[in-house]
Order: structure tokens, then C-alpha cells, then sequence
């Protein structure tokens, strides 16, 4: 028997010989595990911060392959690159499942994760390995037979590889994050970068919005860091009170969850896009009253698709704030305050501006101290009683231009303030409660009759004239609510241009329900508790802390 055909049962059974598959080949297959091992490592912080099970799968996977990566150099065996096929298939698979149905286990049990340059880049060079290992087990001397052309093409790869691992590594995205760096990404509930965890963890203003406040932000993908979830840029006076200044942009969709799609939910989504005033907008409030809370929360979901159309139309200088319920349905946007001084100073603002309040706990008690009803009640934003002898252009706490109560009858209840200035110009005034995150709007083009109100912004000249009534300018004319009552704080945010509490519900049991929106017919799908860091989802915190809850 010849040395060739001595050798042949050795080359059909086993690659007990390191030389049978040549260098480039095992250098391939080394890089390939090497780099994918070195990713998943890399993985471990962002994933071990919110999920022990996680933190060590990423570990063990990234050290199994490194450990396969130093093997096939040194001792290649038939066995070793079955285990290698094996084993990163069941990465693969389990890469799969996590981005469509979502794994059983973890901090995000169920819910599918959105897919990442890194993650496409580590689960390709598994597969690449997996088809190479399985090509050298069907021919073991196919390494050794490459030829010059199959060592550079191994060579090439190998090189590609371990350059796009160091771009992909080298990127903030995956250092600060781990997993994934699109802008609508699944974060893990980490923040985006450092810096928003660090503000994150330091925040001393969850206590001033309710609970639900930062639930409904939560789910709609609302940044409560920057305040930027409508790319707002904010500008800072002295007194550390910001207003947005430059129109904004689209807000980031949240997809911890996707929208599940329904006729009542397509119904809803018509109601808030098509074009109107105030009374669409009270109308799109009654809606949400109307539908169950998936729906309600499947369309909080979808509100920053329709939020970055409408805002990619306006070019006023405070976009969106001339019609409607202040352009604003929805959680609106805010600044996260990691300044103890500011929140402190905040809280006393808002304990005064709620003594105020409940100095008139009906209508009847606003009337008789001097405020005239000049709107009716409408739901979102409820009716309004002004008081014209106070009206000018600066700011005062204790003095609200305008109260806002929960039906048409003097035995209405309140439900918040409206500080109403005089500021001729299309950029909102600086004035407000400290901090960056009460802001003013307007109502253009109201139809005023001999009692107030009578029409909204979408109102001709004709139609007014021919109910009674003349259409006001009203650019002058800039209104900033504040939810202070006990009860009726807005679950869209303390400042927001409207509440979902108030419905129509509410209306028909005013002055029977006792006050304190205890009427609305939503007000069991929010909790109203005080914000603070138990009750407040991972994605706003950005890292868990122990946070005590400010007292406005």
C-alpha cells in the first residue's frame, strides 16, 4: 500500500493532522469566531445592567467562540468543527426568535427586538463560519487544496471581517449602548448614550407629572431626557426657564412594542388626522375616552408618526400653536431637571399656583371674585372663566388670568389654570414656571359673539358673522395651562395643552361628582400616584436609581 492511499482513511474519518486544513482556511475560521466572540462580549455590560440571564448568555456565547477560534489554529478535528456548526447555529437561531417573537426570558420576556448593523454583522460572520466548517467536513482536504486564489479570497475575508468588527465596535452607538443604533432601535431601557444615563440616574423631577405621565411617554417614545421628542431646541435665560425656539422634528416611535393594527384604531387615527380646530381636537379626546385601553395605547404608538408629518409642515416660529388644544394631543415632551435648586424652586411655584386654585372650587366662587365663563366647556381643555382686569403681558403665579372648570353650571368643579399673556410676537414668551418645561400656545382666529367664545379657529369670517359673532385675531394672545388640581393632573404631562381626563363623561356629571375629575370616565385607565423611580418605566430612568419624589 502506497503513502497516498495509506493516508486516505485518516483524511475520510478525521482531521487529526493540522496541515490537512491549511492556514488560510483555519485562519478564516478563527477570525470569524474571534470576531463575533469579541462582539458579544462587548454586549455583556448593556445587557448584565437589566438582565442577569442576558449578561451571561452574551458572556458564555462571546468566550465559547473565542475559545473555538483558538482551537481550529491549534488542533482542528472533525469534532471541532461540528461542535463549531452546532453551536452557532444555535446562536443564529436563538438571534432569530429574539427578533421576531422575542426569547422567553430576560428583562424584555415576549417582546420582538429591532434589528442592529452589530447584530446582522456578528450573526453573518456565524453563518459565513457555519457554511465553511461544513464544507471542509464534507471535504476535509478542500483547505489544503485551496490554491493561491482560495488564500487570498480567505485572506480577504478574514480582513473584512476583523475591519468591520473595529468600525462597528469603535462606534458610540454600541459603546454606550450595546444593541443597536438606529434612531428607533430597542434600547433595553438604558438611554441612548453615557450622558443620558448619567442625566437619567440624577433627576430630581419625576414627582411633578403622575405616574401615567411617564407610562404614556413610555409607550408613545417620547424623550423625557432631552425634552427632544419633537427635536425641539431649547433656549436658556438666566433663571434657567427654556422655550423652544426652532421648529421641531419627528418624534422617535416607540417599539418595545409594535402597533397592532384595528378598525376602531384605524378610525381614531382618521378623527386625529384629518384637519380642524379645537372641536376636532375635543372630538379626538372624546374618541380616546370611547376605545379600549389597547387601542389607546396602539394609538400612542402611532402618535409620533402623525407628530413628525405635521410638524415637518410648520414654519412658525412656535409651530403648531395656533389651533387645536395648543397643537399638542398626546404626552408632550420634557426636559429632564437634575438641578436640585430648580426642582425645589419649581415645587414652591406649583404649591402656589395650586393654593390659587382651590381658592374657587366652582364656578360659582370664580364668578363671584371677578371671572367671567368665555368659553363652554370643551373636552380636553374644559371651559374657561377669564378675568379681564388682570390681563397683560407679565407673568404673576398668583394671579391666572384664566380658570378652567369642568362644565357649563355654576356648581362646576375646578380642574386647572390658564396664565394667559399679551405678547405680540410669533415666538412664545420666556415668562413661566421655572425650568424648561411649561410652555405657552395660541388660539388664531376664535369667533367671538356677545357671550365669548362661539366658535373655533377653523370658523370663516362668514360662518362667525352669520352666528353673531366677529373673527379675533388672536396672535397676540398666548395661554399656558398647568393640571394643579389634586385628581385632574393631565396624564399628558403637568403643562400640556390638553387632558385626556377630561371627556365628556366628565362634563355630565358635573357638580354631582364631588370635584377632582372623579367623573371622568377614563380616569381608571391612569394612575395619578406622583411620579417617582418605582413606579417609573427603565426607558425613562435610563439606569435604576433610588430617586425620593419632589413635592410640588
Amino acid at each position: 500500500m502506497d503513502a497516498q492511499t495509506a493516508a486516505a482513511p485518516e483524511s475520510a474519518t478525521g482531521l487529526t493532522d493540522e496541515a490537512t486544513i491549511g492556514g488560510a482556511a483555519r485562519g478564516l475560521l478563527a477570525t470569524l469566531s474571534a470576531a463575533a466572540g469579541v462582539i458579544h462580549l462587548a454586549m455583556v455590560p448593556g445587557h448584565a445592567g437589566e438582565s442577569t440571564v442576558e449578561g451571561i448568555g452574551f458572556a458564555v456565547t462571546g468566550w465559547a467562540q473565542l475559545a473555538f477560534a483558538g482551537a481550529v489554529v491549534l488542533r482542528p478535528s472533525r469534532r471541532l468543527l461540528q461542535a463549531g456548526i452546532l453551536g452557532n447555529l444555535a446562536v443564529i437561531g436563538l438571534w432569530v426568535w429574539s427578533r421576531t417573537v422575542g426569547l422567553p426570558v430576560g428583562a424584555h420576556s415576549g417582546e420582538a427586538e429591532s434589528v442592529s448593523s452589530i447584530d446582522l454583522l456578528a450573526t453573518g460572520m456565524e453563518a459565513v463560519l457555519v457554511v465553511a466548517s461544513a464544507a471542509l467536513l464534507a471535504n476535509p482536504n478542500l483547505g489544503r487544496r485551496l490554491g493561491q486564489a482560495g488564500v487570498v479570497l480567505a485572506s480577504a475575508l478574514a480582513g473584512m471581517a476583523l475591519v468591520a468588527t473595529s468600525l462597528a465596535l469603535a462606534a458610540p452607538s454600541t459603546r454606550d449602548h450595546g444593541h443597536g443604533e438606529s434612531a428607533d432601535a430597542h434600547d433595553h431601557g438604558t438611554g441612548a448614550d453615557a450622558t443620558t444615563v448619567a442625566v437619567a440616574a440624577d433627576r430630581c423631577d419625576l414627582g411633578f407629572n403622575p405616574a401615567a405621565y411617564w407610562e404614556e411617554t413610555a409607550i408613545a417614545g417620547v424623550d423625557v431626557i432631552g425634552g427632544s421628542s419633537h427635536g425641539a431646541t431649547a433656549t436658556t435665560g438666566t433663571d434657567g426657564h427654556d422655550h423652544s425656539t426652532t421648529a421641531p422634528a419627528a418624534a422617535t416611535p416607540s417599539t418595545t412594542t409594535p402597533i397592532q393594527g384595528s378598525p376602531e384604531l384605524d378610525a381614531l387615527i382618521a378623527a386625529t388626522a384629518q384637519e380642524g380646530g379645537e372641536v376636532k381636537d375635543a372630538q379626538v379626546v372624546v374618541a380616546l375616552s370611547d376605545v379600549s385601553d389597547d387601542v389607546y395605547d396602539n394609538w400612542l404608538r402611532w402618535l409620533p408618526t402623525y407628530s413628525s408629518q405635521a410638524h415637518a409642515t410648520s414654519s412658525s416660529g412656535a409651530p403648531d400653536d395656533n389651533g387645536g388644544h395648543g397643537g399638542h394631543l398626546g404626552p408632550q415632551p420634557w426636559v429632564a431637571m437634575t438641578d436640585q435648586a430648580q426642582c425645589d424652586q419649581l415645587a414652591a411655584e406649583l404649591t402656589r399656583a395650586r393654593e390659587v386654585a382651590l381658592r374657587y372650587p366652582t364656578a360659582a366662587d370664580a364668578t363671584a371674585a371677578g371671572w367671567f365663563r368665555v368659553t363652554p366647556y370643551v373636552a380636553g381643555i374644559a371651559a374657561h372663566y377669564m378675568k379681564f382686569s388682570i390681563v397683560d403681558g407679565t407673568f404673576d403665579i398668583d394671579e391666572p388670568e384664566m380658570l378652567l372648570y369642568d362644565g357649563d353650571g355654576p356648581d362646576a368643579a375646578m380642574v386647572g389654570l390658564s396664565y394667559y399673556l399679551i405678547h405680540n410676537s410669533d415666538l412664545e414668551p420666556t415668562q413661566g414656571f421655572t425650568g424648561p418645561n411649561d410652555h405657552f400656545h395660541r388660539h388664531v382666529g376664535l369667533c367671538i359673539g356677545a357671550g365669548g367664545v362661539i366658535g373655533d379657529s377653523t370658523t370663516t369670517a362668514e360662518e362667525c358673522a352669520a352666528i353673531g359673532g366677529r373673527k379675533a385675531g388672536g396672535t397676540g394672545g398666548w395661554m399656558n395651562h398647568v393640571w394643579i388640581v389634586p385628581g385632574c393632573e393631565s396624564p399628558w404631562g403637568m403643562f400640556s395643552g390638553a387632558s385626556p381626563l377630561l371627556d365628556d363623561t366628565l362634563a355630565e356629571r358635573s357638580g354631582t361628582d364631588g370635584g377632582a375629575c372623579a367623573g371622568s370616565g377614563v380616569r381608571d385607565r391612569y394612575d395619578l400616584a406622583p411620579g417617582s423611580a418605582s413606579n417609573t418605566p427603565p426607558s425613562v430612568l435610563g439606569t435604576p436609581s433610588e430617586q425620593a419624589a419632589p413635592t410640588p
